[in-house]
Protein backbone atom coordinates (compact mmCIF):
# COMPACT_ATOMS: atom_id res chain seq x y z
CA UNK A 1 0.00 0.00 0.00
CA UNK A 2 2.79 2.36 1.08
CA UNK A 3 5.32 3.93 -1.66
CA UNK A 4 7.71 4.25 1.90
CA UNK A 5 6.82 1.28 4.51
CA UNK A 6 7.92 3.94 6.91
CA UNK A 7 4.85 6.00 5.84
CA UNK A 8 2.81 3.95 7.82
CA UNK A 9 1.25 4.51 11.30
CA UNK A 10 3.16 1.43 12.92
CA UNK A 11 6.06 4.19 12.29
CA UNK A 12 4.47 7.18 14.29
CA UNK A 13 5.90 8.36 17.47
CA UNK A 14 3.95 9.90 20.56
CA UNK A 15 2.45 12.57 20.23
CA UNK A 16 4.29 15.70 21.64
CA UNK A 17 2.68 17.08 24.78
CA UNK A 18 4.65 20.65 24.29
CA UNK A 19 6.19 22.89 21.75
CA UNK A 20 8.18 21.39 19.14
CA UNK A 21 10.71 23.31 16.93
CA UNK A 22 11.81 22.69 13.57
CA UNK A 23 14.92 21.96 11.86
CA UNK A 24 15.62 21.68 8.14
CA UNK A 25 18.25 19.56 5.87
CA UNK A 26 18.82 21.51 3.22
CA UNK A 27 20.58 19.22 0.59
CA UNK A 28 20.34 17.80 -3.18
CA UNK A 29 19.56 14.27 -4.23
CA UNK A 30 22.43 11.63 -3.76
CA UNK A 31 24.43 14.14 -0.84
CA UNK A 32 23.63 11.34 2.01
CA UNK A 33 21.13 12.83 3.15
CA UNK A 34 19.01 9.40 3.80
CA UNK A 35 21.79 8.14 5.46
CA UNK A 36 22.03 11.25 8.15
CA UNK A 37 18.17 11.46 8.37
CA UNK A 38 17.75 7.93 9.12
CA UNK A 39 20.42 7.83 11.61
CA UNK A 40 18.71 10.64 13.61
CA UNK A 41 15.90 8.89 13.31
CA UNK A 42 17.10 6.12 15.00
CA UNK A 43 18.80 8.05 17.55
CA UNK A 44 15.62 8.77 18.58
CA UNK A 45 16.31 12.48 20.42
CA UNK A 46 15.33 14.74 17.17
CA UNK A 47 12.13 13.47 15.34
CA UNK A 48 11.49 11.14 12.51
CA UNK A 49 13.42 13.80 9.96
CA UNK A 50 12.18 12.68 6.12
CA UNK A 51 11.63 14.21 2.63
CA UNK A 52 7.86 14.87 3.94
CA UNK A 53 7.69 17.24 0.53
CA UNK A 54 8.94 14.72 -2.27
CA UNK A 55 5.50 13.35 -4.61
CA UNK A 56 6.10 9.79 -2.98
CA UNK A 57 5.35 11.30 0.21
CA UNK A 58 2.84 13.15 -0.07
CA UNK A 59 1.14 10.49 -1.92
CA UNK A 60 1.54 7.91 0.94
CA UNK A 61 0.55 10.44 3.28
CA UNK A 62 -2.39 11.73 1.22
CA UNK A 63 -3.66 7.80 0.65
CA UNK A 64 -3.10 7.27 4.58
CA UNK A 65 -5.37 9.75 5.42
CA UNK A 66 -8.38 9.11 2.81
CA UNK A 67 -7.65 10.20 -0.34
CA UNK A 68 -8.01 6.84 -2.31
CA UNK A 69 -7.46 8.55 -5.52
CA UNK A 70 -3.87 8.69 -5.22
CA UNK A 71 -3.85 4.95 -4.66
CA UNK A 72 -2.84 3.69 -8.57
CA UNK A 73 -0.24 6.81 -8.43
CA UNK A 74 3.33 4.90 -9.04
CA UNK A 75 5.99 5.32 -11.31
CA UNK A 76 6.09 8.67 -13.61
CA UNK A 77 2.55 9.64 -12.34
CA UNK A 78 4.23 10.77 -9.26
CA UNK A 79 5.88 13.50 -10.59
CA UNK A 80 2.04 15.16 -10.60
CA UNK A 81 1.82 14.93 -6.52
CA UNK A 82 2.01 18.05 -5.19
CA UNK A 83 1.82 20.02 -8.32
CA UNK A 84 -2.21 20.67 -8.28
CA UNK A 85 -3.66 22.72 -5.87
CA UNK A 86 -1.41 22.27 -3.21
CA UNK A 87 -2.29 25.91 -1.42
CA UNK A 88 -0.93 27.06 2.07
CA UNK A 89 -3.71 25.68 3.69
CA UNK A 90 -3.18 22.50 2.32
CA UNK A 91 0.09 22.57 2.58
CA UNK A 92 0.30 23.47 6.03
CA UNK A 93 -1.82 20.78 7.14
CA UNK A 94 -0.13 18.21 5.72
CA UNK A 95 3.31 19.47 8.07
CA UNK A 96 1.12 19.68 10.83
CA UNK A 97 -0.15 16.25 10.56
CA UNK A 98 2.84 14.76 9.85
CA UNK A 99 4.89 17.24 12.43
CA UNK A 100 2.40 15.48 15.31
CA UNK A 101 3.16 11.99 14.40
CA UNK A 102 7.10 12.60 14.01
CA UNK A 103 8.38 14.72 16.57
CA UNK A 104 10.35 13.69 19.00
CA UNK A 105 13.08 15.62 21.70
CA UNK A 106 11.40 18.61 21.03
CA UNK A 107 11.95 18.37 17.53
CA UNK A 108 10.45 18.57 14.16
CA UNK A 109 12.43 17.57 11.11
CA UNK A 110 12.13 18.20 7.23
CA UNK A 111 14.67 17.45 4.56
CA UNK A 112 14.09 19.57 1.43
CA UNK A 113 15.59 19.19 -1.31
CA UNK A 114 16.52 22.38 -3.35
CA UNK A 115 13.74 21.61 -6.34
CA UNK A 116 10.94 20.82 -3.59
CA UNK A 117 11.71 24.28 -1.68
CA UNK A 118 11.46 26.20 -4.93
CA UNK A 119 7.97 24.00 -5.44
CA UNK A 120 6.14 25.00 -2.86
CA UNK A 121 7.85 28.10 -1.26
CA UNK A 122 9.28 29.88 -4.28
CA UNK A 123 12.56 32.52 -3.19
CA UNK A 124 11.14 31.74 0.50
CA UNK A 125 11.44 28.88 3.11
CA UNK A 126 9.06 26.68 5.37
CA UNK A 127 9.43 29.49 8.49
CA UNK A 128 5.71 30.81 7.90
CA UNK A 129 4.24 27.04 8.08
CA UNK A 130 7.04 25.84 10.65
CA UNK A 131 7.87 28.33 12.59
CA UNK A 132 11.80 29.37 13.46
CA UNK A 133 13.89 27.03 11.75
CA UNK A 134 17.45 25.48 12.19
CA UNK A 135 19.34 24.70 9.40
CA UNK A 136 21.56 22.23 8.45
CA UNK A 137 23.32 22.12 4.65
CA UNK A 138 24.63 18.81 3.72
CA UNK A 139 26.35 18.77 0.12
CA UNK A 140 28.85 16.07 -1.64
CA UNK A 141 31.86 17.26 -2.16
CA UNK A 142 32.94 14.64 -5.68
CA UNK A 143 30.32 16.60 -7.98
CA UNK A 144 30.59 13.52 -10.80
CA UNK A 145 30.37 11.14 -8.23
CA UNK A 146 27.12 12.78 -7.27
CA UNK A 147 26.33 13.05 -10.70
CA UNK A 148 26.65 9.61 -11.83
CA UNK A 149 25.00 8.53 -8.62
CA UNK A 150 21.61 10.77 -9.66
CA UNK A 151 21.93 9.68 -12.79
CA UNK A 152 21.37 6.04 -12.55
CA UNK A 153 19.02 6.28 -10.19
CA UNK A 154 16.85 8.72 -12.06
CA UNK A 155 17.24 6.07 -15.04
CA UNK A 156 16.75 2.77 -12.91
CA UNK A 157 13.95 3.58 -10.38
CA UNK A 158 16.21 3.17 -7.33
CA UNK A 159 16.52 6.20 -4.88
CA UNK A 160 16.96 4.11 -1.92
CA UNK A 161 18.12 0.44 -0.95
CA UNK A 162 14.40 -0.05 -0.23
CA UNK A 163 13.52 -0.09 -3.72
CA UNK A 164 14.47 -2.27 -6.59
CA UNK A 165 15.24 -1.35 -10.28
CA UNK A 166 12.90 -1.29 -12.93
CA UNK A 167 15.06 -0.56 -15.36
CA UNK A 168 18.81 -1.76 -15.52
CA UNK A 169 21.14 1.07 -15.47
CA UNK A 170 22.81 2.21 -18.60
CA UNK A 171 25.58 4.82 -19.35
CA UNK A 172 24.72 8.20 -20.97
CA UNK A 173 26.90 11.16 -20.78
CA UNK A 174 24.40 13.20 -21.55
CA UNK A 175 22.49 12.64 -18.94
CA UNK A 176 25.53 12.27 -16.25
CA UNK A 177 26.40 15.49 -17.37
CA UNK A 178 23.10 17.21 -17.00
CA UNK A 179 23.38 16.03 -13.51
CA UNK A 180 26.56 17.73 -12.99
CA UNK A 181 24.69 20.92 -14.35
CA UNK A 182 21.90 20.41 -12.18
CA UNK A 183 23.85 20.07 -9.00
CA UNK A 184 26.00 23.29 -9.77
CA UNK A 185 22.98 25.42 -10.57
CA UNK A 186 21.03 23.72 -7.27
CA UNK A 187 24.24 24.52 -4.83
CA UNK A 188 24.39 27.66 -6.22
CA UNK A 189 20.78 28.69 -5.18
CA UNK A 190 21.02 26.86 -2.03
CA UNK A 191 23.71 29.58 -1.36
CA UNK A 192 22.04 32.25 -2.40
CA UNK A 193 19.03 31.52 -0.30
CA UNK A 194 21.00 31.21 2.61
CA UNK A 195 22.75 34.68 1.93
CA UNK A 196 19.45 36.34 1.20
CA UNK A 197 18.17 35.53 4.98
CA UNK A 198 21.62 36.07 6.65
CA UNK A 199 21.51 32.03 7.60
CA UNK A 200 24.81 30.68 9.18
CA UNK A 201 23.06 26.85 8.51
CA UNK A 202 25.53 23.55 9.87
CA UNK A 203 27.38 22.60 7.33
CA UNK A 204 28.20 18.59 6.65
CA UNK A 205 29.23 16.49 3.76
CA UNK A 206 28.34 13.69 2.53
CA UNK A 207 32.30 13.23 3.10
CA UNK A 208 31.59 13.65 6.56
CA UNK A 209 28.85 11.22 6.80
CA UNK A 210 30.86 7.90 5.11
CA UNK A 211 34.13 9.00 7.12
CA UNK A 212 32.81 9.71 10.68
CA UNK A 213 29.24 9.02 11.13
CA UNK A 214 28.92 9.25 15.25
CA UNK A 215 30.75 12.55 14.37
CA UNK A 216 28.41 14.22 12.13
CA UNK A 217 25.52 12.93 14.44
CA UNK A 218 27.15 14.83 17.45
CA UNK A 219 27.69 17.76 15.05
CA UNK A 220 23.87 18.20 14.68
CA UNK A 221 22.98 17.43 18.19
CA UNK A 222 25.45 20.27 19.28
CA UNK A 223 23.78 22.52 16.27
CA UNK A 224 20.32 21.65 18.06
CA UNK A 225 21.51 22.22 21.36
CA UNK A 226 19.83 18.40 22.40
CA UNK A 227 21.13 17.12 25.63
CA UNK A 228 22.48 13.44 26.05
CA UNK A 229 23.64 11.11 23.70
CA UNK A 230 22.61 7.89 22.09
CA UNK A 231 24.35 4.63 23.28
CA UNK A 232 25.13 3.69 20.32
CA UNK A 233 24.63 5.22 16.47
CA UNK A 234 23.71 2.40 14.10
CA UNK A 235 23.18 3.74 10.42
CA UNK A 236 19.70 2.61 9.16
CA UNK A 237 20.86 3.27 4.95
CA UNK A 238 24.68 2.96 3.45
CA UNK A 239 25.82 4.35 -0.01
CA UNK A 240 24.77 2.58 -3.05
CA UNK A 241 27.40 3.12 -4.77
CA UNK A 242 29.33 0.15 -6.73
CA UNK A 243 31.66 -1.19 -9.22
CA UNK A 244 29.29 0.21 -11.87
CA UNK A 245 29.29 3.85 -10.84
CA UNK A 246 33.42 3.50 -10.76
CA UNK A 247 32.92 2.01 -14.44
CA UNK A 248 31.06 4.92 -15.52
CA UNK A 249 33.11 7.83 -13.66
CA UNK A 250 36.18 6.24 -15.84
CA UNK A 251 34.83 6.21 -18.96
CA UNK A 252 33.28 9.86 -18.21
CA UNK A 253 36.41 10.93 -17.06
CA UNK A 254 37.97 9.69 -20.55
CA UNK A 255 35.44 11.51 -22.61
CA UNK A 256 34.03 8.63 -24.23
CA UNK A 257 30.41 8.85 -25.21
Amino acid sequence: MWLDPRNGPEWDLPEPSGPVRSYVVASLPRTGSTLLCRTLWDSGLAGAPKEYLNPMQLRDWELRFGAQRYRPVRGPLLGLVGRLRWDEARLRAHLDRVRRRRSSGGWFGLKLHGHHRERFFGQGGPEPLLGSVRWIHLVRRDHLDQAISWARAEQTGRWSELQREDLPPLYSRRRIQACLERIEAQEAAWEAFFRRRSTSPLRLTCEDLVNDLPGAIERVLEHLEIPGRPPRLEAGSRPQADRINELWRRRFLTGRA
